[in-house]
């Protein structure tokens, strides 16, 4: 028998795709974090990211992903603060200021020139001496029971970017913020050395370090995004796909 009951207005009476998915919201809200407090978080609440990643998924739930969790050893997170900050100079050392202010709009002058000196000279990387946490996230294309590999660049670190993802959102959800310190991995003998410290077996490769922390000031804009047209195709490579509110 049909309710004659009348839609109240809440938002369980909106059509599902008309409301704001809340996950939604905090990879809108995610940001690139690179200065932290170095305030201690709560042990439960770390526990909570680290939860986030182990649910992250896997082919065959074969989980060729490990995760050193560095909190008290700060000699380890100078070591890779100085990695990050050797690498940084390298890579960005020589580039001219033109280069990256255009993408650096959203830094209000006149910051956007000291921060792209503190790019330059490598100091914006060293975050990892700051943060409460660094995650060593490794993967791996031989520690699993399958016959055949699951090569690290399908897969080892297609699995790691989901569970760090996970961690992320979980992280920001939680208020925190986090940056994905790529550099101090970047270059084989670095790679190698953070192996013998940490006593990481030949077979893992590690591929990040992870940084979550107290953010010294919370980042409201972010680098603009392309809209779906740009991004997105439609059946086949080169047909724009079209969002709903074009379609008519």
């Amino acid at each position: 028998m049909a309710s004659d009951a009348k839609p109240s207005g809440k938002a369980e009476d909106t059509p599902k795709a008309a409301q704001e998915l809340e996950s939604l919201r905090w990879i809108r809200e995610r940001r690139s974090i690179r200065e932290f407090t170095g305030e201690k978080i709560p042990d439960e609440h770390i526990e909570l990211i680290l939860e986030a990643a182990r649910h992250a998924p896997s082919p065959e739930n074969m989980l060729m992903m490990r995760f050193i969790v560095i909190r008290d050893d700060q000699e380890t997170k100078e070591f890779l603060a100085d990695i990050a900050q050797e690498m940084a100079q390298t890579a960005f050392g020589g580039a001219p200021f033109e280069l990256t202010s255009g993408r650096n709009w959203f830094i209000a002058d006149p910051y956007r020139a000291a921060v792209y000196a503190r790019l330059r000279d490598g100091e914006l990387f060293r975050y990892p001496e700051k943060s409460d946490t660094v995650i060593i996230v490794c993967a791996s294309d031989s520690w699993h029971d399958a016959g055949y590999i699951y090569p690290n660049e399908l897969f080892g670190s297609v699995v790691c970017g989901m569970a760090v993802q996970n961690m992320w959102l979980t992280a920001t959800e939680l208020g925190y913020g986090c940056g994905y310190e790529a550099l101090v991995c970047s270059d084989p003998r670095h790679a190698q050395l953070i192996r013998d410290r940490l006593g990481i077996p030949p077979i893992w490769v590690p591929l990040t370090a992870f940084c979550i922390g107290q953010r010294v000031s919370a980042r409201a804009l972010g680098p603009s995004r392309a809209p779906l047209e740009g991004l997105m195709y439609d059946e086949r490579w080169g047909k724009p796909y079209r969002r709903i509110a074009f379609r008519k």
